[in-house]
C-alpha cells in the first residue's frame, strides 16, 4: 500500500469558495466514482493561517489532500479513465491552482507561468509508513494537540540524491531535534509512480503557530550548512521551487469515504 501528499495553493484567496465548492460537490465524488476501488483512505486538511515568516519556506495556502492506495492510480486504465464518464473541472481550475494555463498535468513544475502567486500541486508519492522517525515516537493523542509543519522537498539541481540524504540524516535531522519544542519529527523518501520533481516529505509537529515561529523565525535552528546550498538559511532550499510546506492540523477536515457528502443548510 502507498499513500500520496497533494499540496495545494490558491494563487488567489478569492477563488477559494469557487475552488472548496467544486472539491466537495464535484471533485471528491468523481474520484471516489472512479478510484473508491483502490482507495484505503481519501481525506483532506485545509491549511492553517500561514504564520508570520513562513513564506520564506514555500507556504502554502489552501489545503493537502491524502489518499491511501491499494494500487497503482496511474495505471493504464486509470488514466484512460477507464469509466463511462470523465471528472469535472471548474472553469479556471489551472489559473486558480498554479499550472500553466494549457496544462494537462495534476502538477506542472515546468515554471512556465510567469505569475509569481502561482504555485503547482506537489504531488509525490511514498510508503504508508515512514521511513525515518527522527524524534517523538511513541507519542499519542493525548499529547496534543499538533500544529504540523508539512514539508515536501527536493535536492537542488545538481546534487545527487546520496548526497542530500546524507546531509539530511547525519546533519539536518539531529540538529532539528535539539528543539525542545519539536514533539514528533518523522520524513517519507518518494516512491514511483514520480508525480512530480520531489524526493521527500518531512513532517514536524509543534503545539502551535507561535511555537513554529519561535523555533523557525525567530531563532532558526543551527543546521550545518551543506556545501551545495545558495540559501543562507535552513534547510537551505529555495522556497516555491526546490521546498513547500503546509501548516496543519492533526484531524482532516472531511474523510470522503466516510464523511458526508456536499449539503447545504440554507
Amino acid at each position: 500500500m502507498k499513500r500520496s501528499y497533494l499540496t495545494l495553493n490558491l494563487t488567489d484567496l478569492n477563488d477559494l469558495p469557487k475552488m472548496n465548492r467544486w472539491l466537495f460537490k464535484d471533485h471528491a465524488p468523481d474520484t471516489v466514482s472512479q478510484n473508491g476501488p483502490i482507495l484505503e483512505r481519501y481525506t483532506t486538511y485545509r491549511a492553517l493561517p500561514i504564520p508570520e515568516g513562513a513564506e520564506a519556506f514555500g507556504a502554502y495556502n489552501w489545503r493537502m489532500t491524502e489518499h491511501f492506495w491499494r494500487e497503482d492510480p496511474f495505471g493504464d486504465v486509470q488514466l484512460d479513465h477507464g469509466s463511462a464518464m470523465s471528472e469535472i473541472w471548474c472553469e479556471g481550475y489551472n489559473e486558480a491552482i498554479g499550472n500553466p494555463i494549457d496544462s494537462q498535468a495534476r502538477g506542472d513544475w515546468s515554471e512556465s507561468d510567469k505569475n509569481p502567486n502561482a504555485h503547482p500541486p506537489a504531488f509525490i508519492f511514498c510508503n504508508y509508513r515512514a521511513d525515518n522517525s527522527f524524534k517523538g515516537k511513541g507519542i499519542t493523542l493525548n499529547d496534543g494537540p499538533f500544529f504540523r509543519f508539512v514539508v515536501t522537498f527536493k535536492y537542488p539541481d545538481g546534487v545527487k540524491f546520496e548526497a542530500g540524504e546524507e546531509w539530511l540524516l547525519t546533519k539536518f535531522a539531529p540538529a532539528v531535534c535539539e528543539q525542545e519544542d519539536l514533539l514528533r519529527a518523522f520524513s517519507y523518501k518518494a516512491v514511483p509512480p514520480y508525480a512530480g520533481p520531489f524526493q521527500r516529505v518531512l513532517e514536524l509537529w509543534y503545539r502551535d503557530s507561535n511555537t513554529w515561529k519561535k523555533n523557525w523565525v525567530e531563532n532558526q535552528p543551527k543546521v550545518p550548512k551543506p556545501v551545495w546550498a545558495k540559501i543562507d538559511y535552513a534547510p537551505y532550499l529555495e522556497p516555491y521551487k526546490d521546498m513547500i510546506s503546509i501548516f496543519l492540523e492533526e484531524a482532516p477536515e472531511r474523510d470522503f469515504l466516510r464523511g458526508l457528502p456536499y449539503n447545504v443548510t440554507c
